[in-house]
């Protein structure tokens, strides 16, 4: 057989380098410019906002419908999110401001006295809210829980620090309460003297009046250090037409002023509510 020559040898390895370089390259130039539009162009970094918006638009309009959603996604989808998101708390701040704002308080009846049942609270918050709130109105009575359980320390600890802050809140309008109960919330100043408030019962039902003066209670008590007082600073409910309505067990109850009330119109009202 005969061996090839240097001079053959090296004239096909020219033959195959011409071959290669006469292969067209429109493929792979096609493929640089598909992925070339995954990718924002680095020219674009620190460049205007209009310019790099009108050549974003420009890339997107090129791609079809798939690659589009794909590319948006792949780079802008933290944006989207946050969109929504933003969407979200906007939709839910103007539903609760505007279409359900929830109802504001009325009345807040502090419950300071021995037992009774949360059915029996419920109830008396439903026939107060009956007789104070106006239908139209969006407002509501609140009769919370404030005595203490006497067998579980934490949770009365708890429960008077919740008192005391809602106190220096303004949020308690009115406390109903055993007789020890008025005497000491009377010391610590957290219910106020009713003198104002008969006067202006006074002045408007003066039959019920009477009826009020006939169970207030006068009270020793010590404002300030060093100092005495004595003022009417309860009344006593348990004789009252809407205290046997409601079922109460036999227990002698009175109903005294927060001293940080805001809501003093319908206060005067749901005392007259308990002695009409």
């Amino acid at each position: 057989m005969e061996r090839p020559t240097e001079n053959s040898t090296h004239s096909q390895a020219e033959s195959r380098v011409e071959a290669r370089e006469e292969i067209p390259a429109e493929d792979s130039t096609e493929t640089t410019e598909e992925t070339s539009t995954a990718v924002p162009p680095k020219s674009l970094v620190g460049a205007p906002i209009k310019v790099q918006y009108r050549e974003e638009l420009k890339k997107l309009r090129k791609m079809p419908f798939k690659k589009k959603m794909e590319y948006i996604w792949e780079y802008y989808k933290f944006y989207l999110l946050g969109i929504v998101l933003v969407l979200v708390i906007i939709g839910s701040l103007i539903n609760t401001w505007f279409i359900n704002p929830p109802p504001s308080t009325a009345l807040f009846v502090a419950w300071s006295a021995g037992f009774a049942t949360e059915e029996q609270l419920t109830d008396l918050a439903d026939v107060l809210e009956e007789l104070l709130v106006d239908k139209n109105e969006n407002e509501e009575v609140i009769v919370s829980r404030f005595a203490s359980s006497g067998v579980d320390p934490s949770f009365d600890m708890a429960n008077v620090q919740r008192l005391v802050a809602m106190i220096a809140a303004g949020v308690i309008d009115v406390f109903i309460l055993d007789l020890e109960t008025l005497e000491e919330k009377s010391n610590n100043g957290f219910v106020k003297p009713l003198e104002d408030v008969l006067a202006e019962i006074r002045s408007t039902n003066p039959r019920v009046y009477d009826r009020i003066m006939e169970n207030a209670i006068t009270i020793r008590y010590e404002p300030e250090e060093d100092i005495i007082a004595e003022s009417i600073m309860g009344i006593y409910i348990s004789d009252s037409v809407l205290y046997k309505e409601l079922g109460f067990f036999e227990q002698d109850l009175y109903i005294s002023i927060a001293s940080t009330t805001r809501s003093l119109e319908n206060v005067v009202r749901a005392i007259i509510l308990f002695f009409q």
